[in-house]
């Protein structure tokens, strides 16, 4: 994706991955008085609006550890999609290899890359998740790296992610205003010392 850091993984071999090249039909039809386009994927019976990325992500095993799970998504990063397929697909494992966090602290590490990635991805191509002009859906990356950061006493890292949020309506102003003064006090109190 033009414009990202993600420079592909190391350790898929997408070649190996059902869909990997294929490419995309892409039709535009009026709606009403907008003209919009419409992406479709070929399958040996015809077309799906389901891109190879969304396949591989939507057939992942429900029982998977957490690393199996991060494997699947590094597979899906790797194959034809839209930019809301990596997104969700983003967000989703996440979420859970975050749950997995006691059992492989390592995991943690994975997260703070993952949501960094999601919320480049969203601050650099905003109509990926913009539905109506001004509207965003919530984007749990913010808030997963702010919790993360404020947790590890990181409050300007933590500070920085909050701000960069509210540019993208997000994150209530109140959660910024408690990073500030939260770094206030621990301001106060190495001039104190």
């Amino acid at each position: 994706m033009p414009g990202l850091s993600y420079q592909g993984s190391q350790i898929v071999d997408r070649t190996r991955l059902p869909g990997y090249d294929l490419e995309p039909e892409v039709r535009e039809y009026e709606s009403g008085s907008e003209s919009r386009l419409s992406i479709m994927w070929p399958t040996p019976e015809g077309t799906t609006s389901v891109s190879p990325a969304r396949q591989w992500g939507l057939s992942s095993n429900e029982h998977a550890t957490p690393r199996e799970t991060l494997q699947r998504l590094e597979e899906a990063l790797e194959l034809p999609g839209v930019l809301s397929d990596y997104h969700f697909a983003i967000q989703q494992v996440c979420e859970v290899i975050y749950k997995g966090r006691r059992e492989d602290p390592a995991l943690l590490e994975e997260v703070e890359r993952l949501c960094q990635l999601d919320i480049e991805l969203v601050e650099y191509y905003p109509k990926t998740i913009k539905y109506e002009p001004g509207e965003f859906p919530q984007v749990l990356a913010y808030h997963r790296l702010i919790t993360l950061y404020e947790g590890e006493g990181y409050f300007r890292e933590a500070l920085e992610v909050a701000e960069r949020s509210l540019k993208m309506g997000q994150e209530n102003l109140s959660q910024a205003t408690r990073l500030r003064l939260v770094l206030k006090e621990l301001e106060a109190e190495d001039a104190g010392r």
